[in-house]
């Protein structure tokens, strides 16, 4: 089931079946995913406006943010397991309670604790992944990992359209309580502890020190912007592209089905990154990722440009964004964990909260410039995540070359 690590150090941790870091990264994946074409039949059953089903996924994304900061320094002092066991029981718990929600309110409370649940997933898995292999093999890992996982939100967009047309959204919520509850059973049976050297103790000085002093490492601090602003760049989308399709005649269905061209392109871009990573390095190929995504996310105003709506216009552009994402967020998430030594849990941490809050930053934006009512609007502000994606992956190469702490030692 798991293999030995090539080190002769005993206390090297076993590297863990990737099979198993796919499916539980995969589920966590869905909360976010299998939800997006239901969130106009969801406005309609709660006669809510648009703008209020950003709320469904700020929501989330603020409980991930906030929930990865607790999850990373937790897993640094007791282990990756058992905080890892307990986010996976919240999420599932999130999905029966959003399942039974008779009010909008509810609903919103219950993706909160699904948001809670998942940043034990997004944060511990990536610790997990920096516990068991090298800079270069990391994130070579991990794009395998992502690339193979995509196989989730690829069924999540077309069954999560179909699912909310055969039985409606709530199915949707049964749906995450199984997406919490196969690796919650998986996990307690097959995961064995990664962190063979936990921390004495967690201060709260202590642990204010620690994020002071990861903010200040330039490595960690600009590929950690990298791959928030890329991620921020999809989250976003999940919230307000949806309702551009179904303003050009695309039904629930159908919309979930364009929407697996991102992951797609994601497969694609992580396939490339893991058999070249090693030829062109980390650092150009989150920098050529940047560039790509700005290409990308420009495209979108083709329809309004030329006059013509159709849904090719909308996913081709959105599968060459996830095609970018392959190359900048598996690349630029294990150098920014790997750049802080012992600190990789509370590194993770920062990372997802890093990752969601520029999706909330995102989704905010869109909703105070009108981009739920006027696509273009919306489609600026994706231009602007991209951008300033690119720019940081282009310090982060600078610095990269320029600074002894990049250079760190590979397993």
């Amino acid at each position: 089931m798991f293999t030995q690590s090539k080190s002769v150090n005993p206390l090297a941790p076993r590297k863990i079946a990737i099979w198993l870091l796919v499916v539980t990264m995969g589920c966590g994946t869905a909360g976010i995913t299998i939800i997006s074409p239901a969130l106009s039949s969801i406005t309609k059953y709660f006669s809510v406006d648009e703008a209020a089903a950003q709320s469904l996924l700020s929501g989330y994304f603020i409980a991930m943010a906030v929930s990865q900061l607790i999850y990373g320094p937790l897993s640094d002092r007791y282990g990756r397991r058992r905080p890892l066991l307990v986010g996976l029981v919240g999420f599932a718990l999130g999905g029966l309670l959003a399942a039974s929600a008779e009010s909008f309110e509810v609903l919103v409370i219950a993706r909160v604790l699904q948001g809670i649940g998942a940043a034990s997933i997004a944060s511990i898995i990536r610790a997990i992944i920096n516990d068991s292999y090298g800079r270069l093999e990391g994130a070579s890992a991990f794009a395998t990992i992502s690339g193979i996982m995509v196989i989730v939100p690829i069924f999540s967009f077309a069954f999560g359209g179909l699912i909310s047309d055969l039985i409606g959204w709530k199915g949707i919520m049964f749906g995450i309580f199984f997406a919490g509850l196969i690796p919650l059973v998986l996990n307690f049976i097959f995961l064995p502890e990664t962190n063979l050297r936990p921390i004495p103790q967690i201060l709260l000085g202590s642990l204010a020190q620690d994020y002071l002093i990861l903010m200040k490492n330039r490595i960690f601090l600009t590929f950690m912007l990298s791959s928030s602003f890329c991620v921020g760049i999809f989250f976003t989308m999940v919230g307000f592209v949806p309702f551009e399709y179904q303003r050009i005649g695309v039904d629930n269905t159908e919309i979930g089905f364009w929407f697996v061209l991102i992951p797609c392109g994601y497969t694609l871009g992580n396939f490339i990154t893991k058999n070249f990573v090693h030829r062109f390095g980390i650092e150009r190929m989150s920098q050529i990722g940047g560039l790509i995504s700005m290409v990308a996310t420009s495209a979108l105003l083709l329809p309004s440009v030329v006059g013509w709506y159709h849904p090719t216009l909308i996913a081709i552009p959105c599968f060459l964004f996830g095609f970018a994402s392959g190359f900048v967020i598996a690349n630029s998430t294990m150098v920014a964990i790997a750049a802080a030594g012992e600190l990789g849990g509370s590194a993770s941490g920062i990372v997802g909260a890093g990752q969601m809050g520029f999706g909330i930053f995102g989704g905010s934006l869109v909703v105070s410039v009108g981009g739920y009512e006027h696509f273009e609007n919306g489609v600026l502000i994706l231009i602007g995540l991209a951008t300033f994606s690119t720019l940081s992956s282009t310090l982060a190469k600078h610095f990269s070359e320029t600074l002894p702490v990049a250079k760190t030692t590979e397993q």
